[in-house]
């Protein structure tokens, strides 16, 4: 772009792109203020008009997303807050957001910086109402090609000011697996319709092309051409309400402002940091499977089970800064769930955003205040650009909560109880494709569990069911109606909590849900599969919170080849939950071909008429030592079904009997001399931290572990910080190796 801009009574040309975001990285690094940004100039001088200024373009992007939704859109775009509008300042740094999954307001720096360094301004150009799309993780900063981001630029007087953006969760990313998050991918060729930034449209209208693209690349391209008119339909909203904005307030005041919004945010997130934080390190961990081993014989590289090894050391230094390390973390292996810096910053911010970014305009500032470190080689920054990324959701969000618990314990240290809770994103879906019996293909997301998880325990209260979720302010399942019109075979059959699906403790993590789908009428061909974060093979996160239980992991149950048909048509109903299942089973009321519970990833299975396919997910962790629970409340988890009896009583120590008039009542003595055993059993299992030392260091020295954590751990040690960590703990020699 070389239009000539008449300032001061001389020509200047406008900066290039690439020109604005070097002279922002300049001004931001020599001064330590955004963009040199020292003083709040307008702010100071007129906070009314400051105040309205930024009013204004929270609105537009407010307004955007209630209206582009009912424009058009997919289920899960329209019921859920898998979407998300953005308005950023030239360089891709964001001023105001939508509702929706807000961390996703970082991804625009990526693609805008990707564009700038690629001279776009020159080729294809940049003109204003040009639409550009991308749902790339290394150059478009996306987390999964499900998440499809686009981009329209706002130009005035020949000069970029700012770049409307919208991302959403399409239905279907047409890689060999189908769905939104392939579960099972070797490299990023496996990823489905994958593009960096490229525009796909001039004067807020998409090309032709484009359109095509979605219906011939993909499974679900009448519903992505929906969600891709929905972002585009609102971004036109912004894209208008800026230019209104800076006829009515004047450019130079607009370019002024968006400058110094960023770094008033930036100042208030310094601030609630050093009131909220204790300054210091904090370590944690979590671990995902990979069931791989015999799905294929076609790539032999992949032929492996593995465990990831996610680590985080969270440093808080005294001005407010904070640091996030991930040096340990497993490398990037031939598995679907690797991802790129800028999809993995989707995930570290979500804890970022919620704890600090609260009482403040929402905007990039975090990034500015909160970093992190993805060593390159890391699962969240491979050397190149082929590593798969379709589905870095299923361990980033445990990544996510230990950024947030570690959070959340700074809070309860500092004494702010009402914040300090158990966080956990146990989020869950169900994909797959089929062909209805008149030929008609189709491919499917049940975005269900992604909508909506328990909230944790409190330190002071339990967690609540289905009431949050890490990545949204909008927790909302959705409705059961939507996807069974959606998913033309799936039918409700149930969908409820599920009793004893939680993390326990003093206080219990909120309990997880679950459905069960029968198949009706599957057409021609029916395939399903699983995409969601952590697997039953694993806790959620590996330490739960002041001695309480982390949560449980999502399962499945499969249920193929069976006498549900029988079943209805003698009028006996059909199970309502995982659990159900698998009891209607023992009992012999369910017979099945194939029963399969998936502690793991559940491949594409293909399902027949009458088969069920039940889910387990959301649940979350506890607080506290469960013996130190108060037994009146483990006696209303039993009187309401989410605790079994027995289980009260061994896991809470709590005993109960039957009063005069039948009803469960706490027996005082009993529980007191239960709890008292349960003490000193633990007592007398318990050996000095030396002699447990002593023990664990002769197994790390053999290396006496199955093949996947020996694995894992050859992986994290390759990064030389880590080993040094790993040789000095156990004083293992330098020259250590298995």
């Amino acid at each position: 772009m070389s239009v000539t801009l008449q300032e001061k009574g001389s020509q200047k040309k406008a900066l290039k792109l690439k020109e604005l975001v070097e002279l922002r990285d300049k001004l931001t690094e020599e001064t330590g203020h955004y963009y040199g940004i020292k003083e709040l100039k307008l702010k100071n001088s007129d906070p009314v008009k400051y105040e309205r200024f930024y009013s204004r373009i929270h609105a537009a992007v407010l307004a955007a997303r209630e209206v582009a939704r009912y424009v058009t859109a997919s289920p899960g775009s329209r019921e859920m807050g898998e979407s998300l509008w953005t308005l950023t300042t030239p360089e891709g740094d964001t001023l105001a957001i939508s509702l929706g999954f807000f961390s996703h307001l970082n991804s625009s720096r990526v693609a805008i910086r990707f564009m700038a360094e690629n001279n776009y301004d020159e080729n294809p150009g940049i003109n204003d109402g040009d639409v550009f799309v991308t749902d790339d993780g290394k150059t478009g900063g996306a987390p999964h090609p499900g998440d499809t981001y686009t981009y329209v630029p706002i130009v005035v007087e020949g000069e970029i000011v700012g770049w409307a953006m919208s991302v959403n969760h399409i239905m279907e990313a047409g890689a060999p697996v189908a769905g939104s998050w392939p579960g099972f991918a070797v490299d990023t060729f496996m990823d489905g319709f994958v593009v960096p930034p490229m525009k796909t449209g001039e004067n807020l209208r998409q090309f032709t092309w484009w359109e095509q693209l979605w219906k011939q690349r993909t499974r679900a391209g009448t519903l992505n051409n929906l969600d891709d008119k929905m972002r585009l339909a609102g971004c036109a909203m912004i894209h208008k309400a800026v230019h209104e904005i800076i006829e009515e307030f004047g450019l130079d005041y607009y370019k002024q402002a968006i400058r110094e919004i960023i770094e008033e945010s930036r100042l208030q997130i310094l601030q609630n940091i050093r009131t909220l934080m204790v300054p210091g390190r904090y370590t944690s961990v979590a671990f995902r499977a990979v069931k791989y081993k015999g799905l294929q014989k076609l790539w032999a590289h992949a032929d492996k089970d593995t465990l990831i090894h996610i680590r985080q050391r969270l440093e808080v230094d005294e001005e407010g800064g904070v640091i996030a390390d991930f040096t340990g973390t497993s490398r990037w292996d031939y598995h679907a769930f690797n991802g790129y810096p800028g999809g993995a910053d989707v995930a570290f911010y979500l804890a970022m955003i919620n704890q600090f970014a609260h009482n403040t305009k929402p905007t990039g500032a975090i990034a500015y205040v909160a970093k992190a470190h993805y060593p390159e080689g890391s699962i969240y920054n491979p050397e190149n650009s082929f590593a798969s990324f379709s589905n870095i959701w299923a361990q980033a969000m445990a990544m996510n909560a230990l950024g947030f618990n570690a959070i959340n314990r700074a809070l309860f240290a500092r004494g702010y109880l009402e914040e300090a809770f158990t966080a956990d994103g146990n989020w869950e879906g169900i994909q797959g494709a089929g062909v209805l019996e008149d030929g008609t293909p189709y491919g499917f997301t049940n975005f269900e569990s992604v909508g909506g998880a328990a909230m944790g325990a409190f330190c002071f209260r339990d967690g609540q069911p289905v009431a949050w979720a890490e990545w949204t302010q909008l927790p909302n399942i959705g409705n059961a109606e939507e996807f069974e019109y959606l998913i033309p075979p799936l039918y409700y059959i149930g969908r409820k909590l599920l009793p004893g699906f939680c993390g326990h403790g003093k206080y219990r993590g909120g309990i997880g849900d679950s459905s069960v789908h029968w198949i009706k009428n599957p057409g021609k061909q029916l395939g399903i599969s699983r995409g969601g974060s952590q697997v039953a093979a694993t806790t959620f996160v590996a330490l739960g919170m002041n001695g309480g239980y982390p949560a449980p992991s999502a399962f499945h149950v499969s249920a193929r080849g069976t006498n549900t048909n029988d079943l209805v048509k003698q009028g006996i109903a059909l199970p309502r939950d995982a659990s159900e299942v698998l009891e209607y089973a023992e009992k012999g009321i369910l017979k099945a071909e194939n029963l399969d519970v998936w502690k793991f990833d559940m491949p594409e299975q293909s399902f027949q008429d009458g088969d069920l396919l039940a889910d387990a997910a959301g649940a979350s962790g506890g607080w506290g030592d469960p013996i130190e629970r108060d037994p009146r409340s483990v006696l209303e988890d039993v009187v309401y079904g989410w605790v079994d009896r027995e289980f009260a009583q061994g896991l809470y120590g709590v005993v109960l009997k039957e009063n005069e008039s039948g009803s469960l009542e706490v027996d005082e003595e009993a529980t007191q001399n239960l709890r008292r055993k349960m003490r000193e059993e633990r007592r007398q299992i318990a050996k000095p931290a030396f002699e447990w030392w002593q023990e664990e260091r002769k197994r790390v020295a053999s290396g006496d572990f199955i093949d996947a954590v020996r694995n894992m751990y050859e992986s994290s040690m390759s990064f030389q910080a880590f080993r040094d960590e790993m040789v000095n703990f156990w004083q293992l020699p330098n020259d250590f190796s298995w």
